[in-house]
């Protein structure tokens, strides 16, 4: 469904609907200093009684894992979140190393309403601003669309974001298509628990403290099967090693992160020691 056929008798369509979703396309740097884009489409569900937003990915990996009986366990570079509905305390979930865990974050945006506003793709919008996560963001809502919701943590405008960017241009979100269902969807398999495994609940400190242990000692299960000689050779990303270029894989890797960590947050970002 396009953008202009949103608004195509919404009222009948909230009182139906369980989920309403929302599918965003992100456009975000990975490494900040350079100009280069990478996409993803995320998605934001609004149920009765809650929010989830997450990669479009999990969607299409639950389909096939539920068709074919598999257990593919892929992540997503982008943190998902949910939350109960008009509640600024999210559940994020990270993945650190193998690990993926959840914690709670409050999460209060001020915003400002400016006067300016447009048409785009047939939907009367206006502009706000605010300042989260140490960057400066302008979205642009449509108050036609009654939901005071958005990817990520964005939230708490009269009406849906269905464009919203920080001023450095790192993360651009737009809105691009919209799909409602008639119950609610289930997530458990992919977000709540990971195709039978569970993130670990925690708190925001201790996920800092294990990002900068597994960055100071990457690859460690291997470092400790090599020092109990119990391996002669490891595979790591399909590639066969030996012993002696554990020391170079370990410093590309941490390359690697430094590199390409540019946290939507950065207020929030760990403390890697550059």
């Amino acid at each position: 469904m396009k953008i202009a056929q949103l608004i195509f008798i919404l009222s009948a369509i909230f009182i139906h609907s369980q989920t309403h979703r929302y599918i965003y396309e992100l456009n975000y740097k990975p490494d900040a200093k350079e100009n280069n884009y990478k996409k993803q489409f995320m998605v934001l569900d609004i149920n009765p009684d809650h929010v989830k937003y997450y990669d479009y990915k999990f969607l299409e990996k639950d389909s096939l894992n539920q068709l074919y009986h598999s257990q593919d366990k892929t992540w997503t570079t982008q943190i998902p979140v949910s939350r109960k509905k008009n509640s600024e305390k999210n559940l994020n979930y990270v993945l650190v190393g193998d690990n993926i865990y959840s914690y709670t974050t409050d999460d209060h945006i001020q915003w400002n309403l400016e006067k300016q506003t447009k048409k785009e793709n047939g939907l009367n919008v206006q502009k706000a601003t605010a300042k989260f996560g140490g960057r400066e963001w302008v979205a642009w809502f449509a108050k036609d669309i009654p939901f005071n919701q958005g990817p990520y943590k964005f939230q708490g405008l009269p009406g849906l974001i269905v464009e919203i960017k920080d001023t450095q241009d790192n993360f651009i979100f737009k809105l691009v298509k919209n799909i409602n269902l008639k119950s609610t969807y289930d997530t458990s398999n992919v977000l709540e628990v990971r195709y039978g495994d569970r993130p670990i609940p925690t708190d925001e400190k201790t996920v800092i403290k294990k990002a900068l242990e597994y960055f100071n000692n990457p690859l460690n299960d291997i470092k400790q099967e090599f020092s109990n000689n119990r391996i002669s050779s490891f595979e790591y990303n399909g590639v066969k090693y030996k012993p002696e270029e554990l020391t170079k894989l370990i410093k590309e890797e941490q390359e690697y992160i430094l590199q390409y960590y540019n946290p939507i947050e950065l207020d929030k970002s760990f403390p890697y020691n550059r």
